[in-house]
């Protein structure tokens, strides 16, 4: 057990204090390095800045800011680094919301930052073959996630045709925040492979098809989330209890269709998810972009879900559930259906770069708005707004 730093005093100020100087000693070191690394950029680099801020009508939010660098060091080698913060916020357990929290002061919003750090390497073999490795770690007060990644892409018939292999292992530390401050860890393993094949069928279209399978060990529970028991006639709660293996398998094709006479984009796809657990799922979603005027674009996306419960999965826990039975409160894992319908506005920046020599770092830049409206069958919904930020060079 480790004890938290993060300690919340009446009212809530140190732990809003302790919060800014996490977000400082990592967003300062991020726009040093952007400062730094665009004095030597040269031509064939990609360097982003990126920050976006997400909302719900449950209170939920989150601030999110990355860097990105993809580096060319030599004619087929480019180093990649992402690093990413972000500041979430999950409100008082008095508020309706779909996010989990520890119930040690729970009457006060509950905030929380997260540090992501990927570096890793591209190297191309030859004309049509590449290999990517990178290292990924995240970190926050109660969720550390490390992991290795490997792909390896090969192009076929003139570049018509590609042919990606992932492969991805997470070794994760699951905590829980205790009423008196302590931190409790669990350990989970992740293992996931990924073929994904993407074939140009003509000038104008391109299908996508996946499939990932997912192998999951030890701790797969929430450790904030607790099932309300009945023993004859006698209520009280307990912690969730998942199986501690699951195997996951998805499925996904996506058809891209560009429609030049409008100057516009549809874009669908399918996908059909199952698991050891029993859950079954199918997932549909439509989307559409069209440029308003040459540096404005309109987006519509639709998307409907539908999936089966898992088997353990009930609405009442009993008595057989004291002594070890699998128990949940995760809605995901019930039967239900949901929709979920948007729009976005992207503005392109880089208009202004051609009228303004000054701002010809903007050429790649842009600005995104989105709203989404979430609803399922088991009386959830969600308001979402998204407004992002994005500098390129």
């Amino acid at each position: 057990m480790c004890k938290v730093t993060e300690a919340v005093s009446s009212g809530g100020k140190v732990q809003v204090r302790k919060h800014c100087k996490v977000i400082s000693a990592i967003l300062i070191p991020v726009m040093l390095v952007w400062a730094a690394v665009s004095a030597f950029a040269q031509g064939g680099d990609q360097m982003g800045l990126t920050t976006y801020y997400f909302s719900d009508s449950g209170e939920n939010s989150v601030i999110t800011t990355s860097f990105n660098l993809a580096k060319k060091l030599l004619a087929q080698t480019v180093f990649l680094i992402d690093i990413e913060l972000d500041q979430v916020t999950v409100p008082a357990v008095t508020a309706v919301t779909g996010a989990t929290r520890p119930q040690r002061r729970k009457n006060e919003p509950f905030e929380k930052s997260r540090g992501q750090v990927i570096v890793g390497v591209e190297q191309g073999l030859g004309l049509n073959t590449t290999f990517a490795g990178n290292f990924y770690r995240s970190q926050e007060i109660d969720y550390t996630s490390t992991s290795v990644i490997g792909t390896l892409s090969q192009d076929f018939f003139e570049k018509n045709t590609t042919v990606t292999v992932r492969g991805q292992y997470n070794a994760d530390d699951v905590g829980k925040i205790t009423d008196p401050g302590d931190i409790i860890s669990n350990k989970k393993k992740v293992f996931t492979g990924s073929l994904i094949v993407t074939q140009l069928l003509s000038p104008t279209t391109v299908l996508d098809v996946n499939y990932d399978i997912m192998h999951m060990k030890g701790f797969l529970s929430d450790p904030y989330r607790q099932v309300n028991v009945d023993s004859f006639g006698v209520k009280f709660s307990r912690d969730e209890l998942h199986p501690d293996y699951r195997i996951r398998h998805a499925g996904t094709a996506k058809i891209s269709q560009l429609i030049p006479s409008i100057k516009a984009a549809l874009i669908g796809s399918y996908r059909y998810y199952f698991d050891t657990w029993k859950v079954r799922s199918s997932t549909m979603e439509l989307k559409f972009n069209k440029y308003v005027v040459d540096d404005l674009i309109f987006s519509v996306d639709y998307r409907y879900y539908t999936q089966m419960a898992a088997y353990f999965r009930s609405d009442r826990y009993g008595v057989d559930y004291l002594n070890g039975g699998y128990k949940t409160a995760d809605y995901k894992l019930k039967s239900f259906n949901s929709n979920n319908f948007g729009f976005s506005l992207t503005w392109l920046m880089r208009g202004l770069a051609k009228n303004n020599p000054d701002l010809e770092f903007l050429q790649n830049s842009s600005v995104e708005v989105m709203y989404f409206r979430y609803f399922n069958d088991l009386d959830f919904s969600a308001d979402i707004l998204q407004a992002g930020l994005k500098f390129s060079i």
